[in-house]
């Protein structure tokens, strides 16, 4: 036979399912603003090494599985903008997770307050069973 959960526990298993979901999409974003820095820092190597290269070295661009000759301004061009790209996006998961930082504190606050109101419930309920078994076990005079 099931037993019927009460309304707060249904609230806090909410609460934790939700907890549970920010916490996973945080992982996520973590993650992807992981694989963002690191082509930040590759681009930014590139970039170090087109400014490096003489005015008349030719730059090559790969295209499947062909070097393409390339403009070297077009392709500094490219990495820039690659690069202030790729900054956006950097920009966007770290607003992402402080906001889904704020969201799990909340969550995780709520949880904790109900979890207190229950246990405030279970400890005058166990007093109340208790005063009442002590009453009838006490004697009549």
């Amino acid at each position: 036979m099931a037993v019927a959960k009460s309304p707060e526990a249904k609230i806090i298993e909410d609460e934790m399912s939700m907890y549970r979901q920010l916490e996973a999409q945080q992982n996520h974003i973590l993650s992807t603003r992981q694989s963002s820095l690191a082509q930040l820092r590759e681009n930014e190597m590139v970039k170090d090494e087109m400014e490096r290269l003489e005015e008349d070295a030719p730059v090559f661009k790969l295209v499947g599985p062909v070097l393409m000759r390339q403009d070297p301004d077009e392709a500094k061009q490219n990495v820039e903008k690659r690069i202030e790209f790729i900054r956006g996006e950097i920009k966007k998961s770290e607003a992402k997770i402080e906001e889904n930082k704020k969201r799990m504190q909340e969550h995780g606050e709520k949880i904790m307050k109900l979890q207190g109101e229950m246990r405030s419930k279970a400890a005058e309920a166990a007093q109340a069973v208790y005063k009442q078994q002590t009453e009838l076990e006490e004697p009549d005079e």
